[in-house]
């Protein structure tokens, strides 16, 4: 990958989202990401603890910057949510959204990489969908073997995905780079790809624990910045070099933000483009109450001090 600069993790940044109440409450923000052409986000939410068959479903908000709900789109049969890119087609008109599809057996997690429109007020079925286009964008690469997970790098316009490497229950994980054109068209294969290597696991990066979960990925430039953490505990920012390999980690930072937070859990990473420069956004969401039911809401902060 080209030389590029990265993020201090520990440097200046903002909360532009604040306990925000996304469109259903008692679903679980799990990713997001930004249109920054038009100012928008789009959150994801997935049903929690849903044993009725509909583990694959997921909400779609779009906000405004603050967090305010404008539109809401509804998946069917798509999968966790755990990671989201949207790709933005110039302003005033609505992007694509790229995320897990096809869900399966595998804790409601989606098998393949779908690419669609977003449709304010629209069901969207995977299995049964003749109002949208759902594109298959499932890599081809031939140390892929399940679960993608899509990351769009705003500022260089790539595609980045996370993936399995085999079926145990003890995954391996890695991660690839596309351009965006290549991504788009489909041209997801090893010829295609700008660089590829391993996610270290959580023995491999300093200070986190088994425990601590993945919760997203997401890269700008030469660098892939990922989220870790539980509810109500630690929570980490890591950055890997994706011109390195295997176990190497770049910088491990433990953030307090958001820390007053009742039921804190990190929620998503994404890049944000403002006048030019790119942000680096994470995401937490909470709990608004305690009964009848845990209401969750979501928030936002970004870092946008570089070092060479």
């Amino acid at each position: 990958m080209p030389s590029s600069k990265h993020f201090l993790l520990s440097g200046a940044g903002g909360n532009p989202v604040w306990r925000a109440p996304l469109h259903q409450p008692t679903w679980a923000m799990q990713s997001f990401a930004f249109d920054s052409v038009n100012s928008h986000i789009y959150f994801a939410q997935h049903r929690i603890g849903d044993s009725t068959g509909h583990n694959g479903d997921l909400w779609i908000s779009k906000t405004d910057l603050s967090g305010n709900v404008l539109d809401i789109m509804a998946l069917h049969g798509f999968g966790h949510g755990s990671s989201m890119g949207v790709e933005s087609t110039g302003s005033g008109s609505e992007p694509y959204l790229w995320i897990e599809g096809s869900d399966s057996d595998d804790n409601g997690a989606g098998e393949k990489l779908s690419r669609f429109r977003f449709v304010a007020g629209l069901t969207l079925d995977y299995s049964d969908h003749p109002a949208v286009t759902i594109y298959d964008r499932t890599p081809t690469i031939s140390s892929f073997v399940k679960l993608p997970r899509p990351a769009i790098d705003t500022y260089s316009n790539r595609l980045l995905i996370r993936y399995a490497t085999d079926a145990t229950a003890k995954r391996l994980w890695r991660l690839a780079v596309f351009d965006m054109d290549d991504a788009v068209a489909g041209r997801l294969s090893d010829g295609y790809r700008l660089v590829e290597r391993a996610i270290p696991n959580n023995g491999e990066i300093p200070g986190l624990e088994d425990t601590d979960y993945f919760q997203g990925i997401v890269s700008c430039g030469e660098y892939a910045y990922l989220t870790y953490g539980r509810a109500n505990n630690t929570s980490y920012l890591v950055t890997l070099d994706l011109n390195d390999s295997g176990a190497s980690v770049y910088d491990v930072f433990e953030t307090s933000a958001g820390a007053s937070l009742p039921g804190r859990e990190p929620q998503g990473i994404a890049t944000w483009m403002v006048s030019g420069q790119p942000r680096l956004a994470f995401g937490f969401s909470s709990k608004t109450a305690a009964s009848p039911d845990d209401l969750l809401d979501a928030s936002v902060f970004y870092k946008s001090d570089f070092i060479s």
